[in-house]
């Protein structure tokens, strides 16, 4: 059982980190700069988060250690994630 949750945590920060990926570089090309950035990376994190808490049926405790890992695990490693491909694109598309 403890498996299957590392598992799944596992596998939640590699969902979050690519969505971060992606809209890290959708952000660049569209050139969001300041807090309507960040107000974009915590809109798809929280895409994420309520499209696999209903994929889990509102029930996340048996998949998850605690049913505010859905939520909140990995949050700030997809942070990083975005905002260096936020900042590469941004400058590749606006300023070279």
């Amino acid at each position: 059982d403890g498996d299957k949750i590392a598992f799944n945590n596992s596998k939640l920060n590699y969902c979050r980190v690519f969505v971060a990926i992606l809209s890290g570089c959708v952000a660049g090309v569209l050139g969001l700069t300041g807090l309507s950035g960040f107000v974009a990376f915590f809109a798809t994190a929280l895409l994420l988060s309520a499209g696999l808490y209903v994929k889990v049926g509102c029930q996340p405790k048996p998949f998850f250690k605690t049913p505010s890992d859905i939520w909140f695990d990995g949050v700030m490693q997809a942070m990083l994630s975005y905002i260096l491909f936020w900042t590469l694109f941004y400058d590749i598309v606006h300023i070279y």
